[in-house]
């Protein structure tokens, strides 16, 4: 399974349907990718200014921190403003390497869009073109909530792609079983089996394991417990 490594761990807070977005691409063209940039926070934002603007001659910074190159119709946005870029509401990434070869004609199949035409390595979601900033504050609130693993409904909602209601219904909870069986697997708590489940979980599997043997279809019963809690009894 090929997929996307970030060359910066700490810019991994991704909207997740854009990663998985990615990873699809990664995985069609069966090739690694690399993100070169992620998530940023404010400080890193202004640490990539101070970069962009030392790199690029002729360029020049206005006081909301953005950096521009060119007058007129040639004038190019090389950084947003502070705290403005996507990348700051982790809805962008900057994709290095072969990556940058693609076209928007070969990303749209996957919901994927290059915005900018002199930054080929610069990838967004579709959807996410033209959204307010309220919507983009909700989708970095709900990514970066999950460090502290913090949720509501409606940041859940948001990280995830539903719409923003607040309310728990069908499409959210089909979703969220969805979420939590991955997370069971990445967890290793994906039981099989009745006397796995016993061992991983009892702090004294021992006085229980034998029960197994001696109760008539108790191995069932706890097998059957795990699949509705897992969400796994469809």
């Amino acid at each position: 399974m090929h997929s996307v490594k970030f060359k910066h761990p700490e810019q991994a807070y991704i909207f997740p349907k854009l990663l998985d977005a990615v990873n699809r691409v990664c995985n069609d063209f069966q090739k690694d990718a690399e993100c070169s940039a992620g998530y940023r926070s404010l400080d890193c934002q202004k640490a990539t200014a101070k970069l962009v603007l030392a790199q690029n001659k002729g360029s020049y910074q206005l006081n909301d921190g953005s950096v521009y190159i060119g007058t007129g119709s040639n004038r190019r946005c090389l950084a947003a403003a502070y705290g403005k870029s996507n990348h700051c509401f982790c809805i962008a990434m900057d994709m290095n390497g072969w990556f940058e070869e693609l076209t928007n004609c070969q990303l749209k199949k996957y919901g994927l869009v290059k915005p900018m035409s002199y930054e080929p390595w610069h990838v967004q979601l579709i959807e996410h073109t033209g959204i307010s900033e309220e919507q983009k504050i909700a989708i970095r609130n709900s990514c970066l909530k999950g460090v502290n693993c913090t949720m509501n409904v409606k940041d859940f909602q948001s990280m995830t792609g539903l719409v923003n209601d607040g309310i728990p219904g069908p499409n959210t909870k089909c979703k969220a079983k969805e979420v939590l069986q991955v997370c069971q697997e990445i967890l290793g708590h994906d039981f099989t089996n009745a006397e796995d489940i016993i061992k991983r979980t009892q702090s004294n599997p021992e006085y229980w394991l034998p029960k197994l043997k001696e109760i008539k279809y108790f191995d069932s019963f706890i097998v059957n417990i795990v699949k509705v809690l897992g969400c796994k009894d469809k």
